[in-house]
């Protein structure tokens, strides 16, 4: 299975620029994920539902923080 590091993000529910190291030419992998999964634990179908899902959840805290004016 091929991921794209947007998908990972998506999937971790991270930002991209959390999500790698601070030269920004590596991906981490976070200690502690929201959900308590890793790529690895899940099918590749689970895994694009969990990532598409991790960006709704992304782009609703972004409409949130404009709307609060942060």
């Amino acid at each position: 299975m091929t991921i794209e590091l947007e998908e990972l993000a998506d999937f971790y529910v991270m930002d991209l620029f959390d999500l790698l190291d601070e030269s920004y030419t590596r991906p981490i992998r976070p200690k502690n994920p929201v959900h308590g999964l890793h790529p690895e634990d899940v099918s590749p179908e689970d895994f694009k539902s969990i990532a598409q899902f991790g960006r709704i959840i992304k782009n609703y805290k972004k409409i949130k923080n404009l709307e609060d004016g942060i």
